[in-house]
This record gives C-alpha cells, structure tokens and sequence, in this order.
C-alpha cells in the first residue's frame, strides 16, 4: 500500500486534510505528523530551527515508508526547499498548486488570510511561482488580524463572519479569490452562492497533485 506523509503545525486541520486525501487516494495509507512549536519558532522568529525540525519529521516519514510528503502549512511552505536538501521523498507546498493555477489563469488575484504568520511566505511564494511561469499579476492581499484574535477567545461565529465579509468585499476588486490557510477552508461554503464558485483553498487543488 503506497503511504503518503503528512506534516502539520495545528492540530485544527489534521482531519480535514486527512479526509481530503483519503476521499482522492483510497488506496494511499496516510500518516499524519504534527509539531505545533514550528509556529512558535516563526513567532519567536527563530527561523534557524524551523528547517532541521520539519527534516527531522520528514526523515521519519520516510523511515516509515512515505514515498510522498505534503506540509499542510503555508507558514512553512519558504522552508520546504531547504527541507528537500535532506530527504529523498517528493515533498509538496500545500499552496503551492493552487497558487500556479490562479497565477496560470486569472490576471488579478486576491489572497486573504487570518495567520499573521501568513502573509510574508505566502507573498514570497507569489513572487517565485510567477518569476517561474514569467507572467505578472495584479495580488491583493488582505490580513484579518481580528478574525485571527476571535478565533483564539473561542469566537468561531466571529471570525468566520469576518472572513466572509473580507471575502467578498476582496471579490469586487479581483477575477478570484485564494484562502491562503486550510483552516480557514470551511468558511467557503458561507460565501455568497453568487461568487462562492471564484473562492478557491489549497485543498480544491492538493488532490490533483496526489493522482500526478
């Protein structure tokens, strides 16, 4: 049975990604790693022990016979090449699919998240993943720093009607619209039914990774 590695940095979106995977890879056994002190350390910006602790992870997946490694965090995505130096295994961006398809097809993008954390890979990203495909586009990003804030004292309702509201006010300035963290995915289906079709997380894309 061909196993695939998961290396997340919250607990909040291990089942969520493991179920996407599973319903796109049946055959796939799927081992799920977590080390929440990665954010930490980006919070503390000590950038130099994000690389060997997420090697040390992706090492032991592949001990345990993962032929493929995605990292569910796009926080960690600016370290994953580093991390690629070390191991042997594939090791997939949980972002980076749904980046090169909106900077592929769409001439304005807007990028939303919650995660101050977020923004600067996600940005860098951008920029690498359009220096590769040699093509410019419009990025509006947008931080919601207090959907963020809501979400840590236990206000669900809260940040989600946030994130709704900065959705779609994005969606009058850009072609679509990407969520920039798997945890924030769900709130897709509040959208308005209108422009819900133009609202896009990493997990529409990471399955068609999987079947490449």
């Amino acid at each position: 049975m061909p196993v695939v590695g998961l290396i997340h940095s919250t607990r909040l979106v291990i089942q969520t990604v493991h179920d996407v995977v599973a319903k796109a890879k049946p055959e796939l056994e799927i081992i799920n790693v977590l080390d929440e002190g990665l954010l930490k350390c980006l919070r503390r910006e000590a950038f130099h022990r994000v690389v060997p602790r997420m090697t040390a992870l992706a090492k032991g997946l592949e001990e345990d016979g993962a032929e493929l490694i995605i990292v569910t965090c796009s926080s960690l995505s600016p370290y994953v090449d580093g991390v690629r130096e070390h191991i042997n295994a594939p090791i997939i961006k949980i972002d980076e699919p749904m980046i090169q398809w909106a900077i592929e097809n769409h001439d304005s993008i807007g990028i939303v998240m919650t995660n101050p954390t977020t923004q600067s890979p996600t940005a860098s990203l951008v920029e690498e993943v359009s220096r590769r495909l040699n093509k410019e586009v419009k990025v509006e990003y947008r931080l919601c720093g207090e959907a963020f804030e809501r979400l840590n004292r236990g206000d669900v309702d809260g940040h989600d009607a946030v994130v709704v509201a900065t959705v779609e006010t994005l969606m009058q300035e850009v072609e679509v619209v990407l969520l920039a963290q798997i945890s924030i995915a769900r709130v897709i289906q509040q959208i308005d039914p209108k422009i819900k079709e133009r609202v896009f997380s990493s997990l529409d894309f990471i399955t068609q990774k999987l079947v490449q």
